[in-house]
């Protein structure tokens, strides 16, 4: 179970009688094309672009982070489920915003990390209440950009996939070759994984058909014989 801080948690049982304010945040780790290099940038729900604390979805610990603001974020509706299917996140910025043009033209978006967390303002003082919480930690699986008719919007829409169960998908090669399982004691578990698919096995009277081939070898010693895989 996730700790929130004492000034979140309290906000939220106020909240009933006092309203909540609590803006979206994103931040996305994509890469320079040119360099490779990963370039970070963040977008929150506000006009104006803000510096604050946030808590990383990395470490879990604060860091200082500036959000720009003024790009019309939106993001979908968050699930919560306690089981291992892969969930996916809806999310828009407006594409007339020079730093979300950079962002999926200049730089590559795709598979980038991307964090959404959850802030609480004050209704007062407009201030957060506390350092906002990670609520969902993914990779932008597709960024489609829409360019709309005259007179109409366009927006950049992220589909954002949970990067815990996508990594429970990913294949490990070297537990799965056979040049990687030998390495463990001579584990000869894999040696014909490439051909046993191309087998040609009968079945039924098409056993006792088979009796010994022309070279006068018995059904199962040719079927062993690597030899005899190709023809």
């Amino acid at each position: 179970m996730r700790d929130a801080s004492p000034a979140f948690v309290s906000a939220l049982i106020r909240a009933r009688e006092e309203g909540i304010l609590p803006p979206k945040f994103v931040w996305a780790r994509v890469k320079d094309r040119g360099t490779g290099d990963i370039v970070e940038t963040g977008f929150w729900s506000g006009d104006d672009t803000v510096t604050l604390d946030v808590i990383s979805g990395q470490t879990g610990l604060p860091e200082t982070r500036t959000y720009i603001g003024g790009a019309d974020l939106q993001v979908g509706s968050i699930p919560r489920v306690s089981n291992l299917t892969i969930q996916t996140v809806d999310v828009s910025l407006s594409a007339i915003v020079p730093e979300v043009q950079q962002m999926v033209r200049g730089y590559n978006a795709r598979l980038a990390p991307l964090e959404i967390h959850t802030g609480l303002l004050d209704p007062d003082t407009r201030m957060v209440v506390s350092p906002p919480e990670i609520e969902f930690l993914g990779q932008i699986d597709e960024a489609p950009i829409e360019t709309a008719a005259a007179g109409g919007e366009s927006r950049v829409r992220f589909s954002v996939r949970s990067d815990a169960i996508l990594m429970l998908t990913r294949k490990n090669p070297r537990k799965r070759s056979y040049e990687g399982q030998k390495r463990r004691q001579n584990d000869q578990i894999g040696r014909y994984a490439n051909v046993v698919r191309t087998w040609q096995i009968p079945w039924g009277m098409e056993v006792q058909n088979a009796g010994n081939n022309a070279n006068g070898r018995g059904f199962w010693e040719t079927l062993t014989d690597p030899k005899s895989w190709t023809k």
